[in-house]
């Protein structure tokens, strides 16, 4: 069997892999729809050295076999994300179960939960625990983008939002849409998305964003203040990833305001800390998600407040994959690429 990886700089290869078996605490799962997220999307841009267990860690599918030790059966469909609490790490004993460190792990693709390669693949056997069931309303392709939305739906949960909030969201790539979203349900007034491309400033009004902004060809500062009579944002969503746009976020946020960071830079970023004492920022941030925080993504899509179906841009077979990775690094009129492993 094939899995593809990222290799290198501009390279993602299809490496030979035993076909999975079912073992103690482990399930394969038959590979329906899996997405390339920007962290992958990341290591191939960068060509910095990458961990294959998660080398594609959006996915969904069908339990193809398990053992009696396991809590799902074959033909169950499922999708992948975080494990339980485990109750006995460090985080655990002192209380704090929702920074499990065996949790953790697992989802960045480290220690006993870790699979020797990733959801870019015909199947995967992997720790039944980081098994969801996925509501038979819900199709493969939507359950494959649970998992980012797991994302986003934490990084709002962390972040305090009051009824009638203006919000600014910074990155209109698929966790900058999810999280607009996710602010909106949360109760969220005023939805500023910030971006340069114009199909997903399109895509984010089409979501509910209130205010689309250029920030190439308009002044995104004026025009906050114009749209709510205020001179910043309440609360500032992070999504783009870019090293700049930290100290970006915190400009466009009110003296007293929250900044949300959920994009993760690929190079360090450099800050104002003066301007932020003075602006007495409040900051949270985010990475991951608790396992409860995947049943409640799925309720808001059953429900219709959260959409996934519009973020989904183009389908690829294993086949196709580098090509795939080239056009998502070259043309950012694409947001949802998915991989179907079978195509």
């Amino acid at each position: 069997m094939q899995a593809a990886l990222v290799t290198g700089k501009s390279a993602i290869e299809l490496v030979d892999f035993p076909t999975p078996e079912p073992s103690t605490g482990k399930a394969v799962v038959d590979i329906a729809y899996c997405g390339i997220c920007g962290t992958d999307l990341h290591a191939y841009q960068s060509g910095a050295p990458y961990n294959p267990a998660i080398c594609g860690h959006e996915w969904s599918g069908t339990v193809s076999a398990a053992r009696d030790d396991v809590d799902v059966r074959e033909g169950d469909r499922v999708a992948i994300g975080i494990a339980g609490a485990c109750g006995k790490c460090a985080s655990c004993r002192r209380g704090d179960a929702e920074h499990c460190e065996a949790a953790f792990a697992g989802l960045i693709g480290v220690g006993p939960m870790a699979a020797p390669h990733g959801g870019f693949a015909p199947a995967i056997a992997i720790d039944a625990s980081r098994l969801y069931a996925v509501n038979d309303s819900i199709d493969f392709a939507r359950a494959a983008m649970l998992e980012p939305a797991a994302i986003a739906l934490h990084a709002v949960r962390r972040t305090p939002i009051r009824l009638g909030d203006a919000v600014v969201v910074i990155g209109g790539g698929p966790i900058g849409l999810l999280v607009a979203q996710c602010a909106r349900a949360a109760g969220a007034g005023e939805v500023m998305l910030v971006e340069p491309q114009e199909r997903r400033r399109a895509l984010g009004g089409d979501l509910g964003c209130s205010l689309l902004v250029d920030p190439i060809t308009e002044d995104t500062a004026a025009k906050l203040l114009d749209a709510t009579g205020r001179a910043g944002a309440d609360v500032v969503f992070e999504c783009a990833g870019i090293p700049e746009t930290v100290e970006t976020a915190v400009s466009l946020c009110r003296r007293g305001g929250v900044v949300s960071l959920v994009g993760v830079p690929n190079a360090p970023s450099t800050i104002n800390t003066a301007g932020w004492l003075v602006q007495e920022i409040r900051l949270t941030t985010s990475l991951g998600y608790l396992r409860e925080e995947f049943e409640l993504c799925q309720g808001l899509v059953q429900d219709g407040r959260l959409k996934l179906e519009p973020l989904h841009t183009s389908t690829v077979g294993l086949g196709e994959i580098d090509q795939a990775f080239a056009r998502l690094a070259s043309d950012p009129q694409e947001v949802k690429i998915l991989v179907d492993p079978k195509r």
